[in-house]
């Protein structure tokens, strides 16, 4: 028996980018946009080690102006980091409300900490889920079963009581493996026809 709804964060509640990002740092770096994302995706670990929990804020703040050659103040590249990042996922959040009359809400997502301060802005509803995992609190990304295993501990609930749903279908074949009920995401509408056809009562 399903008793809880697992939702992905990027490109699920909130479509997320960085490409205002790389042409914010490219402006002040005086590098081209190409260059930033061969320097900070290609080249370096530095955004997955942060999404991780491997390194702080700090940490990254400093190695991210050197990979990058840039000299700004700290809030000023965590505020060109992640704002205007995420804009809303038509119909996610009223469909976590309907599901939300039945059964638990949890969130399970690959971030970091600055990002974080920024979705909670867009979305603030996730800060009432019955349950948040953070990849950078846990110290673990997925598709690792550390991830999956701290949601479910938070919810105390087994992986078969559960529907996970992400974007990215290799973290959703791990969410099956593990047990789950598990969806790629498209969009609300197709999701709510999924969990339908599960059974779930959406009211």
């Amino acid at each position: 028996m399903i008793k809880a709804i697992i939702f992905d964060f990027g490109n699920v509640i909130c479509h997320f980018t960085n490409d205002i990002l790389r042409q914010r740092i490219a402006d002040i770096s005086g590098k081209t946009v190409e260059e930033i994302k061969e320097l900070v995706y290609i080249k370096s670990d530095i955004g997955k080690r942060f999404e991780a929990g491997l390194i702080n804020g700090q940490e990254f703040y400093e190695e991210l102006c050197q990979i990058c050659g840039i000299n700004i103040p700290y809030q000023e590249l965590k505020t060109i980091y992640s704002k205007d990042k995420f804009t809303r996922v038509e119909g996610t959040k009223e469909l976590i409300e309907k599901l939300r009359k039945k059964y638990k809400v949890s969130l399970l997502s690959n971030t970091s900490e600055w990002d974080w301060d920024y979705m909670i802005q867009v979305a603030p509803e996730v800060l009432s889920f019955d349950s948040i995992t953070k990849s950078y609190e846990v110290k673990a990304m997925k598709p690792s079963e550390v991830i999956y295993a701290d949601a479910l501990k938070k919810l105390n609930l087994k992986p078969e009581e559960c529907v996970y749903t992400d974007d990215i279908l290799e973290y959703v074949d791990k969410a099956k493996s593990l047990g789950f009920e598990a969806f790629q995401f498209t969009t609300a509408n197709k999701f709510e026809e999924d969990l339908k056809s599960i059974g779930i009562e959406i009211l």
